[in-house]
């Protein structure tokens, strides 16, 4: 049984969000089916990932953010207590019955990918078909904040299991979650950390922390112990929007440099999903501006540009510091030249 609010669930339910067991969701996203329909592939192919086969999942419902330009949709957005307050204080074994085990997120995600994709056999070839039903990427990224999930380290390892590579998208207020990973090893293939607005009073603005300032210092810390080094990719991603935290470059360079992530990603907020009654369309940066930007974090950084996609609004860029060959994706492809799509 859920522990979503029913108000949220039939929200999810009627964008398409495939729910199992307490707290598990996965959802098609939108590169998947122009893979299939077009091949056409979203910016992750840089990273060796094919859309449709790329299962967009999470965990947990629930986040401690309520950022601005996030397109999912907040407890506050509709009127509902956040779930955040209910959980924070819970022992390990009330967490059993919030949560998902591991290897029951794993089915239901499985479950869930395979529900989604059986539709489109009467209108694509055999051999795609097999491809969108044999899924060979996990991304940690659709809603909620993945850290909050209580197993995570126990969680990556399951999706290994299934043959999996994983991609994490986290916040970065979990510091105590990533040493967690380090100290079992259960590397994640890829971890994304969304870079806070740097100044503080900025920060509170742009992201709503339900735990204020603490997150931000939590933060910190995280990129501090990537800093130090991990075993594992890593990227500082910069999601900006125009009019509220598409500037201090200078402040995301000091980030950067504490981080020392093996990628940057630059990339601008899109006016859709519930990000549409918080922010105006303006705030959608043109590709122009986040290209410039970009390059003010060349002029501050070693990191330079690599690959950019203006459908997507992204710049990817790199120190070069990094071993960019990863055996386990079969069509990484970082080391091609620059190119617009």
């Amino acid at each position: 049984m859920s522990f979503a609010d029913p108000k949220l669930q039939e929200l999810l339910k009627k964008q398409k969000y495939q729910l199992y067991g307490k707290n598990t969701a996965v959802k098609k996203c939108n590169w998947a089916h122009n893979a299939l329909k077009q091949e056409r592939y979203c910016y992750k192919r840089f990273y060796g990932i094919r859309s449709h086969q790329c299962i967009q999942f999470s965990p947990t419902l629930i986040c401690n953010f309520t950022c601005q330009f996030c397109w999912r949709i907040h407890e506050s957005d509709i009127g509902i207590k956040n779930m955040f307050h209910k959980v924070k204080f819970m022992n390990s074994n009330d967490l059993k019955e919030i949560f998902d085990a591991p290897e029951e997120v794993v089915k239901g995600i499985l479950w869930g990918q395979q529900r989604i994709m059986c539709g489109y056999k009467p209108f694509i070839t055999p051999a795609k078909y097999e491809e969108a039903m044999t899924p060979k990427h996990a991304t940690l990224s659709l809603t909620g904040e993945p850290f909050i999930y209580p197993w995570i380290p126990e969680l990556i390892e399951e999706l290994k299991k299934v043959g999996l590579t994983v991609f994490i998208v986290t916040n970065g207020s979990y510091p105590d979650v990533l040493r967690e990973i380090l100290i079992k090893k259960s590397y994640p293939t890829q971890l994304y950390i969304t870079l806070p607005t740097p100044d503080i009073k900025d920060f509170l603005r742009t992201h709503r922390p339900l735990e204020n300032e603490k997150a931000y210092y939590q933060i910190l810390e995280t990129l501090k112990i990537i800093g130090n080094g991990v075993p594992f990719r890593t990227v500082g991603r910069l999601t900006v929007a125009d009019g509220l935290n598409l500037n201090n470059v200078k402040g995301y360079a000091s980030l950067i440099e504490i981080m020392k992530p093996s990628f940057i990603e630059v990339k601008g907020v899109v006016h859709v999903g519930a990000a549409e009654k918080r922010l105006p369309r303006s705030a959608m940066p043109s590709h122009e501006k986040i290209y410039n930007f970009s390059k003010e974090l060349e002029s501050l950084t070693r990191y330079r540009i690599i690959k950019e996609s203006s459908v997507s609004r992204l710049i990817i860029l790199t120190n070069d510091t990094e071993n960019l060959i990863v055996p386990q994706l079969e069509s990484y492809s970082l080391n091609l030249p620059i190119n617009n799509d």
